[in-house]
């Protein structure tokens, strides 16, 4: 009898904590350039939660709106889904630096594509794709991590062209690049 008083009491000392009026939340993003985001204590209040998650969304913006423009020069042409233009042509000179627009790891370097030139493919975070077309010189090899700015090719005659994608779906970049 004394047995079953003692569990019975073990029991419900330890369904005391699953009660508790706090919890600890801990989100992790295992995505390039991004750790622990927030450690947070969060209380039943909703409003509490609500300012927390606001945190974490900022946080999280903060770090994953930071694209930069590729290459130097005016736009000639944007994207335009109607035209089949998917990308943003740029009046360029011959030798300019071209820079990727975000950290990431080259996953294509080459002119398979004829109309395209010189080309490189760069995987970014989230899904996000970069194609930089046009090349006169190609800086970066197939399996190179790149970071923002850094340069990975040098424009030809030809007008600069660029294009991004998130999951095979094109994109307008200006939606993104600053």
């Amino acid at each position: 009898m004394p047995i079953k008083f003692l569990t019975l009491g073990l029991v419900l000392l330890l369904m005391t904590g699953c009660f508790s009026s706090q919890q600890r939340v801990i989100i992790v993003e295992k995505s390039i350039n991004l750790q622990n985001i927030s450690q947070q204590k969060l209380t039943n209040n909703p409003t509490n939660t609500k300012r927390v998650k606001q945190k974490i969304v900022k946080s999280i913006s903060k770090k994953t709106n930071t694209w930069s423009i590729p290459v130097e020069g005016n736009i000639s042409k944007t994207f335009s889904t109607k035209s089949k233009h998917l990308g943003l042509t740029f009046d360029t000179k011959t030798g300019q630096n071209v820079r990727a627009i975000r950290d990431g790891e080259v996953v294509y370097v080459g002119n398979k594509m004829r109309s395209h030139g010189k080309m490189i493919i760069i995987r970014h975070p989230f899904g996000f794709y970069s194609s930089y077309t046009q090349n006169k010189d190609l800086i970066v090899e197939n399996g190179d991590s790149v970071t923002k700015g850094q340069v990975i090719a040098i424009t030809s005659k030809v007008p600069f062209y660029f294009e991004m994608k998130k999951f095979k779906q094109p994109i307008n970049p200006l939606k993104y690049l600053k």
